[in-house]
């Protein structure tokens, strides 16, 4: 089972927020969670097995974070397909306050075959009980150590914590000053490409086809390479600083850009599932590495334009969208 890294929570709250969410039954996928026990003691691994039954063809991505309902995500299996309408998701979990606690329903964002639209199904609760370890009594009892006095007065304590806020302070401010410097610097720093944005983009795209990296294991490599074509063609094609951008800025955009619905929901699918695989080590299947390359090939032919006249090299943000 492959471990987790820590993903920011307010990844997987915009992910929930920003796609609708849809009866799983009427919508072709359902998910049933169960553990082989109820009885667990602090810390221990709480192993929750979900199993799916959806339509033939669906993509399905587990929408789990580093931490859920007080419980820490040690690890998660990705979506295993056991049969063409059967998959199962595995969960390694642990708690480590005592008492009864209940594992919220893990949420599943699916795509249903030949539709752009998201969906979130919801699996069941489950009820558990997390018990202290039990006091070792074959040993004696021995004597509490008398408590150590701290060596700092209380002065120089509150002189070193103030110190320490400032800094932080310092260091926050500084870096978001320096940020609004280079974004409003771009546009005078800003050279345009010598050749039109999508014609940069394709060749990119043609190579990184080529080089078959997800073909042979290297997930992370081909995510990273493929978001990072799309993003410079977003600099290309409408001067936005995508490449320092986080995907929620990036989205927010391209909206006011408004290059359309359809354009606008696979195009962030695709950040947001390569955000899961960099961040999350999520193993997306080989429908989904062939979707996410399809979704950029159709976002770059869609808002391509003929050339790059004079006009849109000077021109500020408020790029015209050209639609095929």
């Amino acid at each position: 089972m492959r471990e987790c890294l820590s993903i920011p929570r307010a990844v997987v709250v915009a992910l929930l927020l920003s796609w609708p969410l849809s009866s799983a039954p009427a919508q072709g996928l359902s998910a049933r969670a169960r553990v082989d026990s109820t009885q667990y003691l602090l810390g221990d691994r709480i192993v929750v097995r979900v199993d799916l039954r959806h339509m033939p063809g669906l993509t399905i991505q587990p929408l789990v974070s580093d931490t859920i309902g007080g419980f820490a995500v040690l690890g998660q299996s990705g979506v295993q397909r056991s049969t063409d309408s059967t998959s199962r998701v595995e969960f390694v979990l642990a708690k480590y306050d005592s008492g009864d606690a209940v594992i919220p329903a893990l949420p599943f964002l699916f795509f249903l075959p030949g539709d752009t639209a998201s969906h979130v199904a919801l699996s069941n609760q489950l009820r558990v009980t997390i018990n202290t370890v039990p006091p070792d009594t074959s040993e004696d009892l021995k004597d509490v150590k008398p408590v150590l006095s701290l060596p700092l007065a209380l002065e120089d304590l509150l002189l070193y914590g103030g110190i320490l806020l400032v800094a932080a302070a310092l260091g926050y401010f500084g870096y978001r000053y320096w940020k609004r410097r280079k974004r409003k610097g771009g546009s005078e720093e800003y050279v345009p490409p010598d050749r039109p944005a999508h014609a940069i983009a394709m060749e990119e795209l043609g190579r990184l086809k080529a080089k078959k990296l997800w073909q042979q294991g290297q997930v992370k490599q081909y995510y990273s390479e493929l978001t990072e074509i799309l993003r410079r063609y977003f600099e290309n094609r409408y001067r936005l600083p995508a490449l320092e951008e986080t995907t929620d800025e990036i989205m927010v955009g391209l909206r006011r850009l408004r290059p359309g619905p359809e354009l606008l929901a696979s195009t962030e699918a695709v950040l947001r599932r390569a955000d899961l695989v960099k961040f999350a080590k999520h193993v997306p299947g080989v429908a989904e590495h062939e979707e996410s390359l399809a979704a950029v090939y159709t976002f770059v032919d869609r808002t391509k334009i003929a050339e790059m006249t004079p006009a849109e090299a000077s021109a500020p943000e408020e790029v015209k969208h050209v639609a095929s």
